[in-house]
């Protein structure tokens, strides 16, 4: 009877471990339990030898794919000697366990649809669910669909593709059909319509009807236009510059910039408080400056940065001194040049006995500053009135040392161009509204010393901040 299954193709499971096998029937020995494939393929891949040889012990599952005689009735024989045990399916399938030996098994898989695989023998074909998809070599071909001629397919093969499956689906798309079920003219007619009928009833010049679409990056909220000339002054200066956002910071002449303060002052912003915040403006840019965040770190207290601030008998230099007050407080190593006077200003003599109290040094020569580079220099040398302190001896050994030193320089509150600066700036920082600056002020910045709006409009300036969410911000020649 073993011989009725020779030249039969089957497919035979060993497991995980040794895959799946397909091939020829060329031997059945029923005494040592053993059955030999010709031609074999391992996983798809054809086998490099002739024969392979399979004990009992070893099939999991083996499926007849074509039987050579057609003899249901032996199928179910041959495969009970082979293998006694339950066909074994994955987790979760929803076919049921099936037996090796039933014979509506072998007959269904005779005659149904079939995968090619280039190198096999003539008539081998492998089903597509003989082995999982995980074992698949990497020379297989994508699965073909094999025509049905003269009625052979009766049955469908429910084990690959499931049940439910429609028969409708072998027939064509009929595109034509389905377009003509959608009148494409009165659709539009009607959306037409429609928007008509909502112009209709808005009101206004069509500029000023909201559109009835928008794109995904549109606002639905309607926006007024974007106005860059906030600030308007009644003598501009000689200079305009531009925030980061566009908006237009026109320069004041120092006159005006001079009855501005003093109007802010007579209602109550006084100088000690134009002093505190044009310190604290100051002392943040220079923080920044130095490193921010990267610099003042506790890892970094053995790198303290060094700042030499100069400063004049005025009020600048009660500024700077303001300025080296809050630095100080920051750990940075201050240095103040201040040159002795028998009388100074109040203001400095105030600012000059906090700064003392903070542990910053205090020197009175140029002899006394250091000689190797400092990380930033803050100039307060000039003042916007007494020029004539540009002849004092200290103020050109001032100017020469910070010329000679290779730190930048961060030019606090500078004059006018015109009235001349020694000191050649890397970054200027103005007050309230910039006055126009000479080219080698460097790039000039704005902090806000919180000056009211009233007031402006006190001195006929049309005021509207620039600063937003800071207190200090670049600006740039428009």
């Amino acid at each position: 009877m073993a011989a009725d299954w020779l030249g039969s193709l089957v497919s035979i499971n060993c497991g995980p471990t040794l895959g799946v096998y397909q091939g020829e029937v060329s031997s059945v020995d029923q005494s040592s339990q053993t059955i030999s494939l010709r031609q074999p393929f391992h996983n798809g891949i054809k086998c490099p030898v002739p024969e392979v040889t399979f004990s009992a012990i070893d099939i999991k599952e083996l499926k007849i794919l074509d039987i050579k005689n057609g003899n249901a009735r032996n199928s179910s024989s041959v495969s009970t000697k082979v293998s006694s045990a339950p066909v074994a399916v994955p987790k979760g399938d929803p076919r049921s366990v099936e037996k090796v030996n039933s014979p509506q098994h072998c007959s269904k898989s005779y005659g149904e649809r079939h995968l090619d695989v280039p190198g096999q023998p003539k008539g081998f074909r492998r089903r597509h669910n003989s082995w999982s998809s995980s074992s698949r070599g990497a020379n297989q071909v994508t699965p073909k669909k094999n025509g049905v001629k003269n009625g052979q397919m009766k049955h469908r093969d429910d084990e690959c593709f499931g049940d439910g499956v429609d028969d409708g689906l072998d027939t064509d798309f009929d595109f034509e059909g389905n377009l003509a079920l959608f009148d494409k003219a009165a659709v539009f007619s009607e959306i037409d319509i429609s928007e008509r009928r909502n112009g209709a009833r808005s009101r206004g010049t069509p500029q000023e009807q909201t559109p009835s679409r928008y794109r995904h990056d549109e606002n639905i909220l309607e926006a007024k236009p974007i106005v860059y000339r906030q600030i308007t002054v009644p003598q501009p200066g000689a200079k305009e510059y531009c925030t980061d956002s566009g908006l237009v910071v026109p320069s004041i002449s120092y006159e005006l910039h001079k009855r501005l303060l003093t109007v802010a002052e007579r209602h109550g912003l006084s100088l000690e408080r134009r002093l505190e915040m044009t310190g604290v403006c100051a002392s943040q840019m220079a923080l920044t400056l130095l490193g921010g965040p990267n610099r003042f770190t506790p890892k970094n207290l053995h790198q303290r940065p060094t700042v030499a601030l100069l400063c004049g008998p005025h009020v600048q230099g009660a500024q700077g001194i303001s300025c080296g007050r809050h630095l100080s407080n920051h750990e940075v190593e201050v240095i103040l040049f201040l040159p002795n006077f028998v009388k100074m200003l109040d203001s400095v003599t105030s600012e000059l006995t906090l700064f003392n109290k903070t542990g910053g040094k205090q020197v009175s020569s140029i002899k006394d500053l250091p000689d190797t580079p400092v990380d930033l220099i803050i100039n307060c040398l000039d003042c916007h009135e007494n020029t004539f302190l540009m002849d004092q001896p200290w103020y050109r050994a001032a100017a020469d040392w910070a010329n000679q030193n290779r730190a930048p320089v961060l030019s606090l509150d500078p004059p006018v161009s015109g009235q001349g600066q020694a000191v050649e700036a890397k970054w200027s920082l103005s007050l309230c509204l910039p006055l126009p600056l000479a080219e080698g002020a460097g790039r000039v910045y704005l902090c806000d010393i919180g000056v009211p709006r009233q007031v402006f409009q006190e001195v006929g300036i049309k005021y509207h901040s620039p600063f937003g969410c800071k207190f200090v911000i670049p600006l740039h020649s428009a």
